[in-house]
């Protein structure tokens, strides 16, 4: 089931499975999101958790216990219940229950809540520990924006500009894993958006000095500015298909950074017991 919120600069559409922000219209009527199709992505803005990325044949140990975990985590293709629904905010919730349990030995309430403010919307993550140990998890965004957002543009004609110059490491990815393998690069300028940017996968930036970055065309004034400053990496992913018309803005807390199969030196975040954390990023629609 599909939810709408809106005031006199947005509507967004919030899908319940997944708490999946599936729409974002601006006064123009221009939809920034990108529209699911499986000649390109058939996802829009899945929730990451409670792992981000994929590990080793799925497989991870809590307390020499194996499990196994989908890529990415199982709440992308979860059915969230409402839990406050008004004009311009919306708030969602999934538990834990007997098939989580399987595949992943926590407890959690994970609670999503939408809210236009102007023309800006903000995302927020609330991950909710009720037990009387530590909670261990991952959670990440994975917007993907349209571009180009007319007929008339190119991919190229698009980049992205960070708030700050970077120097800043890079990771690189070991046969589509995760690892704990950097490079320093500098980020002195915008970056082109070229589909073979995404030729070995996602781009992605640990220790990020900018709070955004501006996804802007060379064509026009619209743009889209996206708020991370929450999240300690920012993942930029696409294809390298030419018939791929997004980017997707991928805000991580938590990830594998080394080759091992215990949940606790996985990288995880933890709350503590009978306590929550929260992690927001924020869309700005320009």
């Amino acid at each position: 089931m599909n939810y709408t919120i809106q005031n006199k600069y947005l509507k967004a559409t919030i899908a319940t499975k997944g708490a999946e922000l599936r729409e974002l219209y601006d006064t123009d009527g221009l939809n920034r999101m990108h529209t699911p199709t499986n000649d390109t992505w058939n996802r829009v803005s899945p929730i990451l958790f409670p792992q981000v990325s994929r590990i080793i044949n799925g497989e991870y140990k809590v307390d020499g216990k194996t499990y196994n975990m989908t890529t990415h985590g199982f709440v992308r293709d979860a059915i969230f219940n409402v839990v406050e629904c008004c004009d311009d905010k919306l708030t969602l919730s999934y538990s834990f229950n007997e098939e989580t349990l399987k595949m992943y030995p926590y407890e959690f309430i994970l609670e999503v809540t939408y809210e236009l403010i102007d023309n800006k919307l903000n995302v927020l993550f609330k991950v909710i520990n009720p037990m009387d140990k530590k909670l261990l998890y991952m959670l990440g965004g994975h917007p993907a924006f349209k571009v180009p957002l007319y007929k008339d543009e190119k991919y190229s004609d698009y980049s992205l500009t960070f708030e700050r110059y970077e120097e800043v490491r890079q990771m690189i990815l070991v046969n589509n894993f995760l690892a704990n393998n950097y490079e320093e690069v500098k980020i002195d300028k915008p970056i082109k958006l070229e589909h073979s940017l995404f030729t070995n996968d996602a781009l992605i930036f640990k220790d990020l000095k900018s709070t955004y970055v501006d996804l802007v065309s060379s064509n026009h004034n619209k743009k889209i500015r996206f708020y991370f400053s929450d999240f300690k990496i920012l993942a930029i992913w696409s294809k390298v298909e030419e018939n791929c018309d997004f980017v997707c803005l991928e805000p991580w807390n938590g990830i594998q950074e080394n080759f091992v199969v215990e949940h606790s030196q996985m990288g995880v975040l933890e709350v503590g017991n009978n306590s929550f954390n929260t992690h927001k990023f924020t869309i700005e629609v320009i």
